[in-house]
């Protein structure tokens, strides 16, 4: 079976606000102010301008609307990200190309700076239109620090339920699986006679010693969370810490960018590793631009080591120009939107109507386990917690 987040940050319409520690630290751990007066500030500013704004063009649907019935799209939309530009720039390029009135300022940071960023520091007064996360995590911190604000019923009811809020207030726009990456050449190094003679439980890659030494991954992700979060839901957290303590024993790699895990397993080099665990879509890359290319990509079964997760997006409360937004996020879900991350990024797509396209299986054939999204919120605080407790990510 065959089968990338790090980037100098891209700054427009507002100055980075340096954020403390304990900031950091607090949207880790989903703690939010506790200070009332403010509470009722951002809650006088929640607005609906956004769920309410018309369709430009068509609306869209499960099945699939084209770019060329949407409406068009002009004037400027901000877009803070926790995913880095290499993996969205290729679909913003695309509009702005596309819509030469259209102004996309974009600023990169990781997910949970750019939660401080909203939620701690800027608040109500955020001058972002959009936050698109890497994980559902990120989006429901945001959601339930009532800095968010509902998605137009097209858009909600075009994604399936399990891959957006309950409330519309953010949904999923490209879908990611957790999986096993490994070197096709440099699996004669190891004791494993094949690919498939890896195992398809994701304990064995904390407990066969087979992985002593070889493996990778990176666990200061919203996925790697999302996936630590399955595990304690579906195995009981003493279960998951004492997998995490297992797997640090197999002195493993440590890597704080998806696309550098990826390269390090296909570059097959001597200090580099030979198995990762990793998003797929991260070494599906790589092959879409060299199908020679040594990484390959294998999976789990049903269990959180195949993970279906989405990256996703969520109107702000201070939104400048609410139509402008609803159908930028149109576009996403759209088919042009949903093919661009599939072939260009290796993602799934989220709409029903629009097959996968790809060097991996697609989704449907994967066993991946029944979760409802929705609920991974500040729930990956405690996720977050057990990786520190037991040395995983630096406190």
């Amino acid at each position: 079976m065959t089968g990338t987040e790090e980037s100098p940050r891209r700054m427009h319409r507002r100055q980075i606000l340096a954020a403390s520690a304990a900031g950091l630290a607090a949207a880790g751990t989903g703690c939010l102010h506790d200070d009332g007066d403010e509470d009722d500030d951002v809650d006088e500013a929640r607005s609906d301008a956004v769920a309410d704004a018309p369709p430009l063009g068509q609306p869209v649907t499960s099945s699939g609307v084209s770019w060329n019935d949407l409406g068009d799209l002009e004037g400027a939309v901000t877009v803070y990200s926790g995913r880095t530009a290499d993996q969205i720039d290729l679909v913003f390029d695309r509009l702005e190309d596309r819509y030469p009135e259209l102004t996309i300022d974009r600023d990169y940071n990781d997910n949970d700076t750019q939660v401080t960023q909203i939620t701690q520091v800027e608040r109500e007064d955020t001058p972002a239109d959009v936050f698109y996360s890497q994980d559902p995590g990120a989006l429901g911190a945001v959601a339930d620090a009532g800095l968010s604000q509902p998605l137009p019923e097209d858009v909600v009811e075009a994604v399936p339920e399990s891959y957006r809020h309950p409330e519309g207030e953010w949904t999923g726009v490209s879908g990611r699986v957790r999986s096993v990456v490994y070197n096709s050449d440099r699996l004669d190094e190891t004791e494993f006679d094949s690919w498939d003679d890896l195992p398809t439980d994701i304990q064995s890659y904390a407990t066969d010693s087979r992985f002593e030494g070889i493996i990778a991954t990176r666990p200061n992700s919203g996925t790697f969370r999302g996936f630590i979060q399955a595990m304690m839901e579906l195995e009981g957290e003493e279960a998951t810490r004492q997998w995490v303590r297992d797997f640090m024993d197999q002195d493993p790699q440590l890597f704080t960018s998806g696309t550098d895990h990826a390269v390090a397993v296909n570059r097959g080099g001597d200090d580099d590793p030979i198995v990762g665990l990793g998003n797929s879509y991260y070494a599906a890359r790589i092959i879409n631009e060299d199908p020679d290319a040594p990484v390959r990509v294998t999976f789990t079964e049903g269990d959180a080591g195949a993970l279906f997760s989405v990256a996703g997006v969520t109107p702000t409360v201070n939104v400048d120009s609410p139509e402008l937004v609803a159908e930028f996020v149109r576009h996403l879900i759209a088919v042009e939107g949903q093919e661009y991350m599939m072939e260009d990024n290796g993602e799934f797509p989220v709409i029903e109507g629009v097959d996968y396209v790809g060097p991996l299986p697609g989704p449907d054939e994967l066993d991946s386990p029944e979760f409802d999204l929705s609920e991974f919120d500040t729930e990956l605080a405690d996720a977050r917690q057990l990786l520190e407790d037991e040395g995983m990510l630096p406190v």
